[in-house]
């Protein structure tokens, strides 16, 4: 298993600022499955501290501009430091031996208008969450889910885009 852990620059304004991504070798009939993991509990209190008018950018789609929730509720799915390693050292511990790559790097700020917070998202029968807060023995002391999209991976029973004999 690979972990990449890429720091956030020095005069970063928050401690809140990174993301993780997993590579699962196989899930759900699939090969190599990103999970995109985040906290799925943040303390919405939390956004009160923060400079709002330097973290909101400006829209993705002029035309669509979205919510400045949206942005608040993506950055608050983010992890801090500490909580990156000790998110990181759990994945490693419990499912090492089925996850090929964790890669943890600070989002970009700011955070453009139009984010979709990846909580908003409505499961279905390709898009989903694991929830690993749910698993026996979970020792964070927040909740932690990995959001997948299945259709952006190879089914087991093909590889290259080949089916196989």
């Amino acid at each position: 298993m690979q972990t990449y852990i890429i720091p956030a620059e020095e005069g970063t304004p928050l401690d809140r600022v990174y993301s993780i991504s997993i590579t699962i070798r196989t899930f759900k009939g699939r090969r190599n499955v990103e999970a995109h993991v985040f906290r799925c509990d943040p303390d919405l209190a939390e956004a009160a501290s923060y400079d709002w008018n330097t973290l909101v950018g400006p829209p993705m789609d002029p035309a669509n501009p979205g919510d400045v929730e949206d942005v608040k509720r993506t950055l608050l799915e983010t992890f801090t430091a500490e909580e990156r390693d000790a998110v990181v050292s759990y994945l490693s511990r419990r499912y090492g031996s089925r996850i090929e790559c964790i890669t943890a790097c600070p989002v970009e700020l700011p955070i453009p208008l139009g984010v979709t917070p990846l909580s908003s998202i409505t499961p279905g029968k390709t898009l989903g969450f694991i929830r690993f807060e749910n698993v026996t023995d979970y020792p964070l002391p927040f909740a932690v889910r990995g959001f997948y999209d299945l259709t952006q991976h190879d089914p087991l029973d093909r590889q290259g885009g080949e089916e196989q004999a």
